[in-house]
């Protein structure tokens, strides 16, 4: 008898196969992780069921007028050229978790009962300078009734929470494990619900301890607050560190704003951004969205198919996978700016003062950044046309010192989940999920972020790259020439206050010798002094008067 040999059903992508039929519900699904997700669900995972996506509702627009100006984002692109028809994917749920009347319609409820499985919960509030009652009640209120609709889910299986590696940022090394909370979250609630806005300014410092700001502490406080739902659902703690554009999907270098690291590279390439006060010697932790997309949407699959422990944390991030330093990156961007694919207009040649000195930094701000700002909005003011250089540098100078605190501190993230689920894969799945970093050229990468800042937030022309560098050159000499004659001149007047400084300093030493010497203390103490005769030699002796 001849075995017939069985066949793998599992054979070839795993992944999209496991999605196949089933639907998601995807909170913050406008913001930039969250469109990422959906983008590449509905793109890689073709036969996926219905993505729920709850988002705030908008004044004058229905849920339908919400999804075709949804779709309309350049990002569905390529999925729009392979699916036509993949609207027809996507629900619109609209639903403002942080608004006290929250509060589902009954049909939509019902709908979300009968097919979710899968949460992919992004909606948050990811402003550093929010106050504490904004960051909670988004962050951490708004969490708790998400878990409080998916407790009505019966046919969950993971319900996965984007936290952020920065939210144990007290810890230098920071492992895969649930940490303590820095305060009950239930309290902290309770408190933002009950106290007025001075009394929580000024307990504020207190609760944020180490940690550098509301954000921080609130996903803080959320991971305390999802991990003890864990007994009654399938927790998924996922900790992205910095997100930053596309690597490759789904279009090199796309990013929907200037928020984070690509925000200061558009200041400094425009010379706008003049002095930096941070180390960068330090270790970034950068990670693609597409990489960070993808690495969720398996872990998702992971968690599910081999029913790991509930809560499952794994930390998003490099690691050690690629690292780069800040300076590393910033020479890159400079040398691709300047010799490749420059930015333009510019306000001045790009070449940022970096220190960890406040009082260089302090110096330099004033007089390369704020004093210019003011000259030129006085002459754009003269010309008749709207000033708006002092208002730039204002918000470039607020993103710095949120900033700050990350650009002069470096962590060690721990990911050994992350990169044994990717080792796990099938091969087929690793090309369509990647998210192996060590695969990244950095060089490349920036380039990349270059062109897609031109391309998708300054639309900028990329047909005329011979144009740019001929006017970059141009720019670069005359910041040449400008450092020329302004070190020239400073050499120039130290030279011609020298010799009156001199003078100076030698009539100060004479008056001073003088008064010296001429002190009762020094004349007494001459005075007393011994003189003792001492016999000449014969050969030496004056006989002039013999």
């Amino acid at each position: 008898m001849v075995a017939v040999e069985r066949q793998d059903v599992r054979s070839g992508p795993r992944v999209p196969q496991w999605y196949a039929g089933r639907s998601v519900l995807v909170t913050g699904a406008t913001g930039f992780l969250g469109i990422a997700i959906v983008e590449k669900l509905l793109r890689s995972c073709p036969d996926i069921g219905t993505i729920y996506m709850l988002v705030r509702p908008k004044r004058g627009q229905d849920p339908q007028a919400r999804l075709e100006a949804y779709v309309s984002n350049v990002v569905f692109s390529k999925v729009q050229e392979e699916q036509p028809d993949f609207a027809r994917h996507l629900s619109v749920i609209a639903g403002d978790v942080s608004s006290p009347d929250f509060r589902l319609a009954e049909q939509e409820m019902a709908a979300l009962r009968r097919d979710v499985s899968i949460v992919f919960h992004c909606a948050a509030s990811v402003r550093f300078d929010d106050s504490l009652r904004q960051a909670v009640t988004t962050n951490v209120v708004g969490t708790k009734r998400v878990l409080q609709l998916a407790e009505q889910l019966p046919n969950l299986q993971v319900f996965l929470y984007i936290s952020t590696s920065f939210c144990q940022s007290d810890h230098q090394v920071v492992e895969e494990k649930l940490y303590p909370a820095k305060a009950d979250p239930e309290m902290i609630m309770n408190i933002v619900s009950s106290m007025d806005d001075d009394l929580l300014g000024l307990i504020t410092p207190k609760l944020l301890g180490n940690l550098p700001n509301t954000y921080a502490l609130t996903k803080n406080l959320t991971e305390e607050l999802v991990a003890r739902y864990s007994d009654r659902l399938p927790i998924v703690i996922a900790r992205p560190s910095i997100v930053v554009l596309a690597w490759k999907e789904p279009l090199e270098g796309w990013v929907p704003n200037m928020n984070g690291p690509l925000g200061f590279l558009v200041a400094g390439g425009k010379g706008v951004l003049r002095a930096i006060l941070a180390d960068f010697s330090l270790s970034s932790d950068l990670i693609p969205i597409d990489c960070t997309v993808n690495a969720i949407i398996t872990v998702a699959w992971h968690v599910a198919e081999t029913r790991q422990p509930s809560p499952y944390v794994c930390n998003i991030t490099n690691g050690n996978q690629n690292k780069v330093t800040w300076a590393s990156i910033l020479k890159n961007l400079k040398r691709i700016n300047t010799t490749e694919v420059p930015l333009r207009p510019v306000l001045w040649y790009g070449e940022p003062i970096v220190t960890t000195s406040v009082v260089w930094y302090t110096i330099c701000h004033f007089f390369l950044e704020v004093l210019p700002a003011h000259v030129l909005d006085f002459f754009i003011r003269l010309s008749g046309r709207k000033p708006f250089l002092v208002k730039v540098n204002n918000r470039l100078q607020s993103a710095k010192i949120m900033l700050r605190y990350y650009m002069l501190h470096e962590w060690t993230f721990i990911n050994r989940n992350i990169i044994s689920l990717y080792k796990s894969m099938a091969p087929e799945d690793q090309e369509i999920f990647y998210f192996n970093l060590n695969d990244i050229d950095q060089y490349e990468f920036c380039k990349k972020g270059i062109i897609g800042a031109k391309r998708y937030l300054l639309n900028e022309s990329l047909d005329d790259i011979p144009g740019d560098l001929r006017y970059m050159r141009r720019m670069y000499l005359l910041h040449i020439t400008v450092l020329t004659l302004f070190y020239g001149l400073l050499l120039w007047l130290l030279y011609s206050w020298s010799w009156p400084a001199l003078e100076m300093v030698e009539t100060a030493m004479e008056y001073l010798t003088s008064a010296f010497h001429g002190s009762p203390f020094i004349r007494i103490h001459t005075d007393e002094v011994p003189v003792t005769s001492t016999v000449l030699p014969d050969d030496v002796v004056d006989v002039s008067h013999s």
